[in-house]
């Protein structure tokens, strides 16, 4: 058996003897991966010294030589059997040639023996000679007399008629020719006809398949609607309409997928996102789509992190909320959608309304006191010390910063410290000029000991050193670049942190803690690192 068409053309099957299955399951012994070809198609038998065809009740029928089968059919050398697209040829190589028998002797005739009584007398003798010049004449010739008039007429008669019978004849002849001749062309026209529609069926079914192929079901299932307008028995024609039946809801859908891509609307391409097990033909396609859509998740977490840290925490929000609708397990995303929650919730929480301050009768010496005119600022707490408890304190507080201000150039950190501590509580947080001296100052000195606390590692000493020398001068550079590293390593440890805290909460626990000592309690990865502290520590 060659295969002349489909799959497997150029491929030979040897058959030896028994039963062969024919179809597209593989566990057939004749496998043709066809899509046209029935799992169990034919069944081809041995039948004596030759071979034999049966249609198994498959979908698309069986033809051989162009006629369809159904019952056992035996085969010949060079038939052409019809498997949907397939085409196998059958070579009967034992039996092509005809074996014709040498006739036996006893067939032919026998010779007579030599010698055998009376074969000379069978043999007639040769006439003598004629004579020289005579003429033989027969006993017929001598004995001859002309016909009668009336044998003559008879005979004519006889001769007419045979004529006329003679001419009938022909003319019938000729009629039936005719007739026959008009036939042969009538049916030779329809036959013609008859090749012409099936070549023009099969052109369209054609075209149909190389439109399948392409992935273009729609036009496909349209141009196969034709065809069935046609020939609604056309062979394979009800398995292409079902594939495109089951086919064209899948690509429609996979175009959804596209569509919501390109909008960037990651949920709604994930609930289009077919299933690969609903298509035959499509699972390449389902597959690129799912790559995809996992791409361009993980491309839109990268842009939600950017947003978060440029503090679009809605856009962040809004964006992973869009990512966890199609991948609900993202970890990044996740992460993201949670510190961009809890970001949203601190800045919308209301805020406490403050009533605006009683009339200070100390306020006068405060303010003369900011400018530098301490003796102006003593006088007017003397003044109103009778009316205002806070004058008298306020008046305790400047005496105390007088003395300590005198000795500025001797204070250590400690006392640079209380000196400012004195302002604050004087000036209630609005610096004055004598403070300012001072806080250059203490400012030296704590960046000293923030840097000295950094290169050893103690985190929580470097942050408070750093802010105690902003604190006492706002303009600080150093100070500044040591807490801006600081609130960055602050919030690397809270990250890496938050990474362990389920799998490994002994490990994540310091590192929340480190997060706390090293950022102010307004700080973002402060509360949160606090939050975690709190429930680890349970």
């Amino acid at each position: 058996m060659v295969c002349i068409a489909g799959p497997k053309a150029g491929e030979e099957f040897s058959l030896v003897e028994g039963e062969y299955v024919v179809g597209r399951a593989t566990d057939n012994p004749i496998c043709i991966p066809d899509t046209s070809v029935s799992r169990k198609h034919v069944m081809l038998r041995q039948v004596g010294s030759g071979w034999a065809v049966s249609d198994l009740g498959s979908g698309n029928g069986t033809l051989v030589n162009g006629d369809v089968i159904g019952d056992e059919t035996p085969l010949a050398n060079g038939d052409v059997i019809t498997l949907g697209d397939t085409e196998l040829r059958f070579e009967d190589v034992a039996n092509s040639t005809m074996m014709v028998s040498t006739p036996s002797s006893g067939s032919r005739p026998a010779r007579p023996a030599p010698g055998a009584s009376g074969s000379r007398s069978a043999v007639p003798s040769r006439p003598p000679p004629r004579p020289e010049g005579g003429r033989v004449r027969t006993a017929r010739s001598t004995a001859a007399t002309p016909p009668s008039p009336e044998a003559k007429k008879k005979k004519l008669r006889i001769q007419l008629a045979v004529a006329g019978v003679v001419v009938v004849l022909f003319a019938g002849l000729g009629a039936l020719r005719v007739s026959m001749n008009r036939q042969q062309a009538a049916a030779a026209a329809q036959a013609q006809q008859i090749k012409a529609q099936r070549e023009l069926l099969g052109a369209m079914f054609q075209e149909a398949k190389n439109l399948v192929r392409d992935s273009k079901w729609e036009e496909a299932q349209a141009k196969l609607e034709e065809l069935q307008a046609q020939d609604p028995e056309y062979p394979n024609l009800a398995d292409y309409l079902a594939h495109a039946e089951r086919e064209i809801p899948i690509q429609r859908r996979l175009a959804e997928v596209q569509a919501a891509l390109a909008k960037g609307e990651l949920g709604k391409a994930a609930a289009a996102l077919p299933k690969p097990d609903k298509t035959e033909f499509q699972k390449d396609h389902v597959r690129v789509a799912t790559r995809a859509l996992a791409d361009a998740a993980d491309k839109r977490t990268r842009e939600a992190r950017a947003m978060l840290d440029g503090g679009q925490l809605d856009p962040a929000k809004a964006v992973t909320d869009d990512v966890l609708a199609a991948f609900p397990d993202h970890r990044d995303a996740k992460l993201i959608n949670e510190q961009a929650a809890q970001a949203i919730t601190q800045r919308d929480a209301p805020r406490p309304v403050f009533q605006g301050p009683a009339p200070k009768p100390w306020e006068p010496a405060v303010e003369r006191y900011r400018d530098g005119d301490m003796s102006g600022a003593v006088a007017i707490l003397n003044a109103c010390m009778a009316k205002a408890p806070q004058c008298k304190k306020l008046l305790g507080q400047m005496t105390e910063f007088g003395n300590l201000y005198k000795r500025l150039e001797d204070l250590d950190a400690k006392g640079l410290s209380k000196l400012l501590a004195l302002d604050k509580d004087i000036t209630d947080n609005r610096p004055s000029k004598m403070a300012r001296n001072a806080g250059t100052r203490a400012a030296t000195i704590f960046y000293k000991g923030a840097t000295a606390a950094k290169a050893a590692g103690q985190w929580s000493r470097a942050m408070e050193y750093a802010r105690r020398a902003l604190q006492a001068d706002p303009g600080h550079a150093g100070a500044t670049n040591i807490i801006s590293e600081m609130k960055t390593k602050a919030k690397d440890l809270y990250l890496s942190a938050y990474s362990i805290k389920d799998s490994a909460p002994e490990d994540a626990l310091p590192k929340f803690k480190d997060v706390v000592s090293m950022t102010p309690p307004d700080d973002e990865y402060h509360q949160k690192a606090q939050t975690w502290v709190e429930k680890l520590s349970r």
